[in-house]
């Protein structure tokens, strides 16, 4: 045989063991497809939230969130930047849903390009599928990486009230049930909290507030005539309790001690206050509540302290944001304010929601607290409190009308703070001191989403008597309820 017949025998031989080879990896891939697709459910865009179906999505665990993004046009309310998501697959994937508003560039898999569509906040990322069958199995760690940006002050939510504060000089983000998809890619849910990396480039001069521990601040070594600052936190928790905050503010730090561990407390009031130094020297103290709360809902679970005051005028009185809750400047003076919003980092940051709906655990349980403790101040008890507000709505419909146990969204936020801390307080009389306090600090004890009924059988579980028809009359009722011993009446 000729050097050239040879020659021509040995490429047919290597093109049909490529052949082979590349038959055989897809068959390998069709088989693995079709394993992990034997129990494909398709991702939903939206976790399934009975009040907020559309947020968040469906399959995967977010564990952390790395955010760089520059935010040096303020006049414009123009930021830009990139955030690597970093989540766990709970079922086989072809797409994750995330949430965020503003202009998606680009996105990347594990350092791959990958198809996205954007429709409203809704962002879904694409995942290999072999004939149509995904083969990102249950269990995959990934790493997505988005680029975008946009105008804030373009930003709008139709049916609820926007988290974007903004007068062209300073820009607060902050709020609830949303609020993170306004500046990064999320699954804005508090059913799944996770740890977040914070770093923000802003103009010389101007400060750029976080959640977590100030890592670092100063001059920005990749961008001339910027800043940059670097926030962090390893406190999983839900993206609502972010918050973003630029413009000019005083920022004092404070060496405290927490449980013997040093810490540093980080607090920042806008230059644009008329009494700069009352409303730092009210944030401040913040630092004795901690043991207070502690004496009632045990150690302290948050790595950072602090709190913020904007200059803008909010549409509420605080927001538990992780470690450095954001103030109205209208509540200076107000500590039982301090006490509601400190008393979140147990009931509400760590100790999270399975849905909107269970917002009982949260916000009548940071209420009450909140009366525990200005009661110990010297001022109302609990008991004091519960007495009035049942005597002033003796014959308002609406207030009893409401069920705790399923407010809806017209009033998730509102008999919440009132007849919600009166439940809580009847159930501590029905149930004894003693018997009381270990179910509080056990409750405060817990980490990641739990429900209201969660809750109503701890409760059951803590109590010496049975609590359940007291809950149903309190939770469940849609009448006044009886002032009777079985009740919590005294």
């Amino acid at each position: 045989m000729s050097n050239a017949s040879r020659d021509r025998t040995g490429r047919r031989v290597a093109q049909r063991l490529g052949w082979l080879a590349m038959a055989l990896v897809l068959s390998l891939a069709l088989v693995v497809a079709l394993i992990v697709g034997r129990a494909y459910v398709p991702a939903r865009a939206g976790i399934g939230d009975p009040y907020y179906p559309d947020a968040g999505g469906s399959g995967y665990d977010a564990l952390s969130y790395a955010v760089d993004i520059t935010y040096d046009q303020l006049a414009s309310a123009f930021l830009s930047g990139t955030t690597v998501v970093t989540l766990r697959t709970t079922q086989a994937l072809d797409v994750v849903h995330l949430d965020l508003k503003l202009a998606v560039v680009d996105v990347e898999v594990d350092g791959a390009t990958a198809e996205f569509t954007q429709q409203g906040s809704d962002l879904a990322v694409r995942l290999p599928t072999v004939a149509g069958i995904p083969t990102t199995p249950a269990g995959k760690l990934l790493d997505i990486r988005v680029t975008y940006s946009g105008s804030l002050a373009g930003v709008t939510f139709p049916d609820k009230a926007s988290p974007v504060y903004w007068n062209g000089r300073e820009t607060l983000i902050a709020g609830e049930p949303e609020a993170a998809s306004v500046w990064f890619p999320s699954d804005d849910h508090p059913s799944d909290p996770a740890t977040y990396d914070i770093t923000v480039h802003v103009p010389k001069d101007v400060e750029a507030i976080s959640v977590g521990m100030l890592v670092s601040h100063g001059p920005d070594p990749t961008r001339s005539g910027e800043d940059v600052w670097h926030w962090r936190t390893d406190t999983p928790s839900p993206t609502y309790t972010t918050m973003l905050t630029v413009g000019q503010f005083i920022v004092e730090t404070v060496p405290v001690q927490i449980d013997g561990v040093e810490r540093t407390a980080v607090y920042a009031v806008s230059e644009g206050l008329p009494d700069t130094k009352g409303a730092m020297d009210w944030l401040k103290k913040s630092q004795a509540a901690i043991p207070m709360l502690e004496r009632h809902l045990g150690r302290y679970p948050v790595d950072a302290l602090g709190g913020v005051m904007s200059a803008i005028y909010l549409n509420w009185g605080g927001i538990e944001t992780l470690g450095r809750p954001v103030y109205d400047r209208r509540e200076v003076g107000y500590d039982e304010t301090e006490f509601h919003e400190l008393s979140h980092q147990w009931l509400g940051d760590t100790v999270t929601l399975r849905d909107w709906r269970d917002i009982f655990i949260n916000e009548a349980m940071a209420t009450y607290v909140e009366w525990m403790l200005y009661g110990e101040t010297g001022k109302e008890t609990p008991q004091q409190d519960f007495d009035e507000l049942y005597g002033e709505k003796t014959s308002q419909d609406e207030f009893w009308a409401q069920q705790l146990s399923d407010p809806g969204t017209t009033y998730l936020f509102t008999h919440v703070y009132d007849k919600g801390p009166m439940a809580v307080h009847a159930l501590r009389n029905r149930m004894g001191e003693d018997a009381f306090s270990r179910f509080l600090l056990e409750w405060a004890g817990q980490t990641g989403p739990r429900s209201l009924v969660d809750w109503r059988t701890m409760a059951q579980k803590d109590s010496p008597v049975d609590v359940r028809p007291l809950l149903a009359a309190w939770l469940d009722g849609t009448d006044k309820v009886p002032a009777t011993t079985e009740n919590g009446f005294r």
